[in-house]
């Protein structure tokens, strides 16, 4: 009889939790990827179990780099904002994942600069860190005119594009052939849609790994277009 009463509250609970804020998930780079649920709000502290790509949670406390949340399955932990996304947050919103990584360096005006990494893709976020010029980096995908990047020790963040050389600088342009195309968040015919272009916008092409569907910058908008309808140029 307890057993049953305790699930009936833990079920109770559940609902109101979840049903008093908008659903959120963990939103990773990669499908199948796990991240750490944090015992504390950094990496130093030990971890409460995993969190997976596409899981529910609920934000209980927000911070400037990290945040309290919870767990589907009832676990309280810390994961950083820009792995977080939902109908309730901002915080990776926007961002479009390459298929691919590729290698990157940062790149400054002066040999001795330093560049801040970023908890968001705005200049108004707050600062994970400094790396210096010619730092080696990985480019996991953009949001706007911001790269989202790795380093060699794991620690990802966003960066500014006109800091950022990648190996993806040298792409060609491509012109939109169709009469109207859509951009999408992610290479399926069925992802929603970023916006639509008309037949002779010029795009920049940045990743072209997955022959169907490349992925392509315009103004400040970034996502997948059928390569049918794009011809370079």
């Amino acid at each position: 009889m307890k057993r049953v009463l305790s699930l009936i509250l833990l079920t109770c609970i559940c609902v109101l939790v979840f049903g008093a804020a908008d659903a959120e998930t963990v939103k990773l780079a990669y499908k199948g990827g796990s991240l750490n649920l944090r015992t504390g709000p950094g990496t130093q502290y030990g971890n409460n179990g995993y969190v997976y790509n596409g899981d529910y949670i609920t934000v209980l406390e927000s911070g400037s780099v990290w945040s309290k949340v919870l767990t589907y399955d009832m676990r309280v932990g810390y994961i950083k904002n820009l792995y977080i996304s939902g109908n309730g947050s901002k915080y990776a919103d926007g961002t479009v994942y390459y298929s691919t990584k590729h290698s990157g360096t940062v790149s400054t005006k002066y040999a001795d600069s330093k560049v801040n990494l970023r908890a968001g893709a705005g200049s108004s976020t707050a600062v994970i860190t400094s790396l210096k010029n010619a730092t080696k980096v990985s480019v996991l995908g953009k949001n706007g005119s911001w790269y989202l990047i790795s380093t060699a020790s794991g620690m990802q963040g966003f960066m500014h594009e006109k800091y950022i050389k990648t190996s993806a600088s040298s792409t060609v342009n491509a012109r939109v052939t169709g009469s109207a195309v859509n951009m999408r968040y992610s290479p399926s015919a069925s992802s929603g849609r970023v916006t639509t272009l008309i037949k002779g916008t010029v795009v920049k092409v940045l990743d072209t790994s997955n022959s169907k569907w490349w992925l392509v910058q315009y103004s400040s908008y970034t996502g997948y277009m059928y390569s049918a309808y794009l011809k370079k140029i």
